[in-house]
């Protein structure tokens, strides 16, 4: 095909063929929306770009079938496809090409979640009972709280008040 041949071709075919693509890249877009309106722009126009060559190039290579449901069907697999791969080509423009989670045992999951917080908190690791996020460290200075502080709070007792902790056998 010649390039005067393939203008004509496109100049022909080129609205019919954006009215097939647009309903697409607007759907695109609207869900892009809930990310923000950049990203809703960029899915949009990530989509039309994409889907609007592939569906010109489907409609192009199969111009000489006669059956128009072979026609149509190439059409729109060239417009899914191009549609779904345009999503991962504006996801990686706008975030980057970010490793995607894992699946991970329990045991990591909490390792992970220690790590974090002991990072926000600026903080060492922190022990913790084990297969739980409770944690344990700190709890020794009870013993030295109960054994130093709590006689000192006898001086802020009345006789009365200490003559009814005596009578409980808690001083």
């Amino acid at each position: 095909m010649s390039f005067q041949r393939l203008l004509n071709f496109v100049g022909r075919n080129a609205g019919d063929v954006a009215k097939a693509v647009a309903p697409g890249s607007a759907l695109a877009a609207g869900f892009g929306l809930l990310e923000g309106p950049a990203a809703a722009a960029t899915y949009g126009l990530a989509d039309f770009a994409a889907a609007f060559p592939a569906t010109m190039a489907a409609r192009g290579l199969t111009r000489n079938v006669k059956n128009p449901l072979v026609r149509g069907t190439a059409e729109n697999v060239a417009n899914i496809g191009a549609s779904l791969g345009s999503t991962v080509a504006a996801s990686n423009l706008l975030y980057g090409n970010r490793p995607m989670p894992t699946d991970m045992s329990q045991s990591q999951q909490i390792m992970q979640e220690m790590n974090q917080r002991a990072a926000v908190n600026n903080l060492d690791v922190q022990a913790v009972a084990p297969g739980t996020q409770f944690q344990t460290a700190g709890i020794e200075f009870l013993n030295d709280y109960v054994e130093n502080e709590l006689p000192s709070i006898a001086n802020y007792l009345s006789p009365e008040e200490l003559a009814l902790f005596s009578k409980q056998g808690v001083a």
